[in-house]
């Protein structure tokens, strides 16, 4: 059999197609395990079947587990009593959010200023974990033109950053807002995710990030840095610190281009299991488009749930 190092790398293996013994030996090779939370351990609130037990079962087999997250809406705390409701045991500096690796990137940025973000409160509560002050503005203009509400907008000159997340309450005065900030080139762009959309069923669809940060974008002219999944920059610290060795990490998602281009932007290994936004059609695409960029989102392995690992844990 092929060294259990790159074994299925980028190949999309079918685990359950495989005899249990050698998937069970590929298991073993691995130190740390990293989830993506929504569509691999639960979907919005509702528990995935098996994927609690699954992950305690990971965690108790003494292999370090993380769950890594591009949710910005609310704190890793508050992630850990949800994960904790579904009977997910799981420590709280395990729990990786995009809202806490902007915090984490400003504050080791020694960041001074003010940030203003589009958002929900998790942003604002991690960067005030860190002492970084911030601030949201809702409910502005109301009846006003447009051009009225942009000529008359009094602008902080304290603020440095501007950080742009999912926003249910998302608005025109928003966007003006946040791009008249940044027609001042020191002032920083920052983006939680680019998660486009989260499929609920019935054919309908809920509005991600991305489709925030394009608006802003669009309008200020400006490219924003992008600190949630895939950018490394979520594992910084537990790969620099050495709680994560990249050739002994397996990532688990259901996300081709967050979750499973995070794995390869590290150097992980890859499980994509198909609870979540992407479908097996979707890295059937991917594998025979004929693009390399393409091939950096295509899984190592595939399981249909995450409860299906549990099978081959010793």
């Amino acid at each position: 059999m092929p060294s259990m190092v790159n074994a299925f790398k980028q190949t999309f293996t079918n685990l359950t197609k495989l005899p249990a013994t050698q998937v069970q030996q590929w298991i073993k090779s691995f130190e740390t395990i990293i989830c993506d939370a929504d569509g691999v351990l639960w979907h919005f609130d509702k528990a995935i079947p098996g994927a609690a037990e699954t992950f305690n079962q990971l965690q108790s087999s003494g292999r370090r587990c993380f769950v890594v997250t591009n949710n910005s809406g609310v704190t890793s705390d508050d992630l850990v009593k949800k994960a904790n409701g579904f009977g997910i045991k799981l420590p709280e500096e395990n729990m990786l959010t995009s809202a806490r690796a902007i915090a984490s990137y400003l504050s080791s940025n020694k960041f001074q200023k003010k940030v203003y973000f589009i958002g929900e409160e998790g942003i604002g509560k991690e960067l005030d974990k860190v002492g970084i002050k911030s601030f949201a503005v809702r409910g502005e203009m109301g009846g006003q033109a447009m051009h009225d509400f942009a000529k008359e907008l009094q602008l902080d000159p304290e603020v440095g950053a501007i950080v742009v997340g999912k926003d249910d309450c998302f608005t025109v005065p928003a966007i003006i807002r946040a791009s008249s900030y940044l027609q001042d080139p020191k002032v920083l762009f920052l983006g939680t995710c680019l998660d486009a959309a989260y499929p609920i069923g019935n054919k309908r669809v809920m509005v991600g990030a991305a489709a925030m940060i394009a608006a802003v974008k669009a309008i200020s002219g400006r490219r924003p840095l992008i600190l949630g999944k895939p950018n490394p920059w979520m594992v910084k610290e537990q790969r620099t610190s050495g709680l994560i060795k990249p050739e002994k990490t397996l990532m688990i998602g259901d996300t081709v281009y967050t979750d499973m281009l995070f794995a390869h932007n590290n150097g992980f290994q890859s499980l994509f299991v198909g609870t979540g936004v992407s479908s097996v059609k979707d890295v059937e695409q991917l594998r025979h488009s004929g693009n390399k960029k393409h091939l950096t989102m295509v899984p190592d392995t595939y399981l249909p749930t995450l409860g299906h690992l549990k099978e081959f844990l010793a």
